[in-house]
């Protein structure tokens, strides 16, 4: 009996073993950072609700960030965005993205129709992110976006 009792126990401490070795090479796989940048876009909407529960500013700044989307507002949905407690210096992010893609090509800037757009499910405006720019905008290159992006982030 005494031997039945010493195999179990030690089955017992080899199965901690291999399930902390394969939780370890999990976690260490799913902490590449190319896995991270286009995550999924991050909505206006997304913006407003993690700033109502209190997310840091360079939290949401840092998933806007990975989600490399940039944003095309008016100054009055800015001011919306303020009054509903996004902070300065998410909405700061926000035009740094835009000012940085129409440098990148002034296409952007000039383009009244919004056809280098997509209009989100939201009602706002966007370009870059997983999926780029619209594909009438022909001149923008994705990687251009997602460097501006980048350039603003610091």
């Amino acid at each position: 009996m005494l031997s039945y009792v010493r195999f179990y126990r030690s089955v017992a401490r080899w199965s901690i073993l291999f399930v902390a070795v394969a939780l370890l090479l999990v976690t260490a796989c799913a902490s590449t950072d190319d896995g991270d940048r286009f995550s999924h876009p991050v909505h206006v909407t997304e913006v407003v609700v993690m700033s109502l529960h209190g997310v840091p500013p360079n939290d949401i700044v840092e998933k806007m960030h990975r989600s490399g989307i940039v944003y095309r507002l008016s100054e009055t949905q800015y001011e919306d965005l303020r009054e509903r407690s996004v902070t300065p210096r998410v909405i700061h992010y926000m035009k740094r993205t835009y000012a940085q893609a129409v440098e990148n090509n002034p296409k952007l800037k000039n383009d009244e129709d919004f056809s280098c757009w997509y209009l989100g499910y939201d009602g706002y405006w966007y370009g870059g992110g997983p999926d780029g720019f619209h594909p009438d905008c022909e001149e923008v290159d994705s990687d251009t976006a997602t460097s501006a992006n980048a350039a603003s982030a610091s």
